[in-house]
């Protein structure tokens, strides 16, 4: 489904804020305008990004380095689309077994 689509249908079951799961590292400027276009037309206001950065706690420089720049991607994402936070996971799911059986 597409992005579009997507938040039509979140908008029309009833929800009055979102967040957005998407890759900031790589997104088009088209599907920034998307998504910015179509949550105010919607009146569906982002609140948070979630970004997955297990990398930040590797004890690779390079790797922490790269994550940290993603991270700021994400930030800056946020603050495109008016969004309060971006929500860090850190990798609580793969501890907890959690998304693959591991």
């Amino acid at each position: 489904m597409d992005t579009a689509t997507g938040l039509k249908h979140i908008a029309r079951i009833g929800f009055d804020t979102v967040d957005v799961f998407t890759e900031a590292v790589g997104i088009t400027k088209k599907e920034v305008s998307l998504v910015a276009n179509t949550t105010a037309k919607l009146e569906l206001p982002v609140i948070s990004l979630p970004v997955v950065a297990v990398g930040l706690v590797d004890f690779n420089d390079p790797v922490r380095e790269f994550h940290v720049e993603r991270c700021q991607k994400f930030i800056d994402l946020a603050r495109t689309w008016g969004a309060k936070n971006i929500l860090l996971v850190l990798g609580e799911y793969i501890w907890q077994r959690e998304g693959h059986p591991g």
